[in-house]
C-alpha cells in the first residue's frame, strides 16, 4: 500500500504513497504531479477550489496541469456544500467542455468537487490544502443548504479517482486544521462501539470490526504524533510527525469510512455536530468540523461508560488548544436552543426509548457543559 518514508540524520526525505482503487499519492512534490494524474481520468479540467485552497495550491495545480498539455477552467467559490451549488457549478464544467473535476481546498471544497463530479457523472481527483476532515479521501459529502444548515450525507457508488497531498502544502495549514483533523478521526473508535466500551468481535460484521480495528490502530498514533505535528506546521517544515498524521488523518480515517461505506461509523458525536450546524447554524460557524465533533466525542464516550476516557481526551484536547466543552465556545448549560440540542440528538437513532438508556443520554449530554 505504501512505500514508507525514512528519515537519516533526522532529515525528512521525499516518498509517495499509492494505494489502490483510485490513487492517493503523498510526498514534498505530488502537486507536480497533478497534470499527468488528472491527463488520465479525462481532456479538459474543472477547478473547483477554496480562496485559500487556490492561494496556497493553485499557482502549482496550474502549472502542472499546463505541463501536462491539461487546458482547465477554474472556479473559485465560497459556499456551502449544497446540491444548489453542485448543480450550478455542474452546469458551468457542461457549458466549459470538461469531463474532469478537480478539488482544491479543505473539507468543505474536497465534498463539494465530489458532488459536482456525482451531479456530472465525472471522475474526480482532489488536492486537499488541510487536514481537518478526511474528507479528500472519503465516498461521500457532508451536505449543507444555502443558509449553512445541516442537510445530510450524499454517500457515492464509486471511490475518489486520485487524491494528491502534497506535504508542501499541508505545512502551510494553521496546526487549529490539524488538531481538529486528528480528534475527528478519533471519534471512529467510540462512535463505532456506539453503547459500549470496546466493539465485540462476536457480534460485528466483518466490515465493521476491521474498521474498528484500523480505528485503534490510528488512535494511538494520531495522539502520538499530534503534537509534534502541530509544531512542524507551525514551523512550516514538513517533518516524519506531519508526514505520519497527514497519512492518518486521511487516508487511513478514509479507508475506516470507506470499509463501512460511510454506515455504522458515526453516532452521537456527528449527531451532536449535526445538531449544532443545524440549530446553532450562525453561533458554530466559526468552528471546524472536527473542533465540534470533538465535543461530542466527550458525550459520546460517556454514552459508552467511559468516563475516565473522557477526561483524558478532554484533557489531550485542551493540550492540542482545542475547546472541551460547550461553555467553551461560548454556550452555556441555561443558553436558548439548549433543549432544543438535546431533543434533536435524542430523537435520533442513537438512542433508545427506554428508561436505563434515556437516563444514560442525560448524563452524556451534562457532559457537555462539564
Amino acid at each position: 500500500m505504501a512505500n514508507m518514508a525514512n528519515m537519516a540524520n533526522g532529515e525528512f526525505i521525499d516518498a509517495a504513497y499509492k494505494t489502490g482503487a483510485g490513487r492517493y499519492l503523498q510526498g514534498t512534490a505530488v502537486l507536480d504531479q497533478l497534470g499527468c494524474e488528472v491527463s488520465r481520468l479525462g481532456k479538459k479540467a474543472f477547478a473547483v477550489a477554496g480562496p485559500n485552497g487556490w492561494r496556497v495550491a493553485g499557482e502549482r495545480a496550474a502549472a502542472s496541469l499546463e505541463a501536462a498539455g491539461v487546458p482547465f477552467c477554474v472556479e473559485v467559490c465560497d459556499c456551502p456544500t449544497s446540491h444548489e451549488a453542485a448543480r450550478r457549478l455542474a452546469d458551468a464544467v457542461r457549458a466549459a467542455g470538461c469531463d474532469v473535476v478537480v478539488g482544491v481546498g479543505g473539507g468543505r471544497v474536497m465534498d463539494l468537487a465530489k458532488a459536482v463530479a456525482a451531479t456530472g457523472g465525472w471522475p474526480v481527483a482532489q488536492v486537499p490544502t488541510s487536514i481537518a476532515t478526511c474528507a479528500a479521501f472519503t465516498p461521500l459529502s457532508v451536505m449543507y443548504h444555502e443558509d449553512g444548515s445541516f442537510c445530510g450525507t450524499w454517500r457515492y457508488e464509486r471511490e475518489i479517482d486520485a487524491v494528491l497531498v502534497d506535504l508542501e502544502v499541508m505545512a502551510t495549514q494553521p496546526p487549529r486544521l490539524i488538531a481538529a483533523g486528528v480528534l475527528d478521526a478519533m471519534a471512529k473508535v467510540p462512535e463505532l462501539a456506539h453503547g459500549a466500551q470496546a466493539l465485540d468481535e462476536a457480534e460485528q460484521d466483518v466490515q465493521r470490526w476491521c474498521a474498528y480495528r484500523y480505528a485503534l490502530v490510528n488512535n494511538e498514533q494520531l495522539e502520538r504524533y499530534a503534537a509534534a505535528a502541530c509544531e512542524e506546521a507551525a514551523a512550516g517544515k514538513p517533518g516524519a510527525a506531519l508526514e505520519r498524521v497527514v497519512y492518518l488523518n486521511l487516508a487511513l480515517t478514509g479507508i475506516v469510512s470507506a470499509l463501512t461505506r460511510g454506515f455504522h461509523q458515526t453516532a452521537l458525536a456527528h449527531k451532536f455536530y449535526d445538531g449544532m450546524r443545524t440549530l446553532y447554524a450562525q453561533r458554530s460557524a466559526g468552528y471546524l468540523h472536527g473542533e465540534l465533533v470533538a465535543i461530542g466525542l466527550i458525550m459520546q464516550l460517556v454514552f459508552n461508560g467511559d468516563g475516565d476516557e473522557a477526561a483524558r481526551v478532554q484533557r489531550f484536547m485542551r493540550a492540542l488548544g482545542m475547546p472541551g466543552t460547550l461553555p467553551e465556545i461560548g454556550i452555556a448549560r441555561d443558553a436558548a436552543g439548549v433543549e432544543a440540542l438535546a431533543r434533536y440528538i435524542d430523537d435520533g437513532e442513537f438512542v433508545g426509548p427506554g428508561a436505563a438508556e434515556q437516563a444514560r443520554f442525560a448524563r452524556a449530554f451534562e457532559a457537555l457543559f462539564l
